[in-house]
Order: structure tokens, then sequence, then C-alpha cells
């Protein structure tokens, strides 16, 4: 009786329900308990198959998956693999998760982003949120490298690395 009442839902009756109902507006992802990683094997799995098959709404699925399920350094490839892909746009998202990753191969990554507004953040507004979150991701690695890119940055000008910044000022 208890397992019918708490039955646990499958990632692959998740993105069932997401691919047949895309873009209406509906929590798909209410069942998915937070940084528990139970659906890792499915999601990396699905990983595979969006990036073969260059299935934006599979990424962007696997993505959400992935702030509700937690990653770890088993997703590191796969982030490697898509952050600079032009076939699909959630780079900011992308930009996002490799934050937490605080790994300096995405170092020259996160600059490209940064500074190729019209390939990577096509969508960012004034406030230039993308761009914001590569600041964040950049402080996050901060390695030699990183902080070099953060002063090119910085020294572009760009009101957004400063106001982003000031997040880190003590």
């Amino acid at each position: 009786m208890l397992k019918k009442l708490f039955h646990k839902k499958k990632l692959s009756d998740i993105y069932s329900n997401y691919e047949k109902n895309l873009r209406q507006g509906k929590d798909f992802f209410e069942g998915i308990s937070l940084n528990r990683k139970k659906y890792k094997t499915q999601v990396l799995k699905l990983f595979r198959e969006a990036i073969e098959n260059k299935d934006n709404d599979k990424l962007a699925f696997c993505i959400t998956v992935c702030f509700y399920d937690g990653t770890d350094n088993e997703y590191i490839d796969f982030f490697e693999e898509i952050i600079l892909a032009d076939w699909h746009e959630e780079h900011e998202d992308v930009v996002d998760i490799v934050r937490s990753f605080k790994d300096d191969r995405f170092t020259e990554s996160l600059k490209e982003i940064a500074v190729k507004e019209e390939i990577y953040r096509k969508y960012d507004d004034e406030n230039e949120s993308t761009l914001r979150k590569c600041v964040h991701a950049l402080k996050a690695i901060n390695s030699p490298k990183s902080n070099q890119i953060i002063k090119e940055l910085i020294d572009s000008g760009n009101e957004n690395v400063r106001y982003a910044l000031e997040n880190y000022k003590d």
C-alpha cells in the first residue's frame, strides 16, 4: 500500500511527459528530490543521446534535471563537450552549472561566452545575465588564468562585469 502512495517516478516517464507537453509551463520536475543524484545514470545516458543527436530539447531537459538532482565530476566531460557547442541555446544554464565544478578547464570557454555575445548570449538583455554568470564562474574557479580573464573583462569597460564583481568586495 505505501509503495503505491509513494511511487518513485522514473526519469524516462518524466521525460516522456515533458516531451509530449513541451513548453506548456507544467512542472514536470516536482518529484525530483534536490541533490540526491538518484537519476544520475539515466541523465548521463540522456546527455549522450542529446549530444549525439544535437537535440536542444533533450539537452534542456537534462540540464533542468541537473539543477534538481545535482551534478558531480562524472558530468564534467559532458559539460565540456557542450559549453561552446552552437547547436543548442542553453549556454546560460550550462555556465550556471559549470560554476559549481570550479574547474580551470572551463576558463577559456567562459571567456569565449563572455566576449562573443552574438554567438553565445543571444538572449541576454541589458543586464547581461549570462556574462555575469561567466564572471561568477571565473571567480569560483579562482586560478591565475581565470583571474587574468576577469582582469581583461574589467578592462573591457563593461559595467555589468563590475556589477557582478561587487558581490565579492569585502
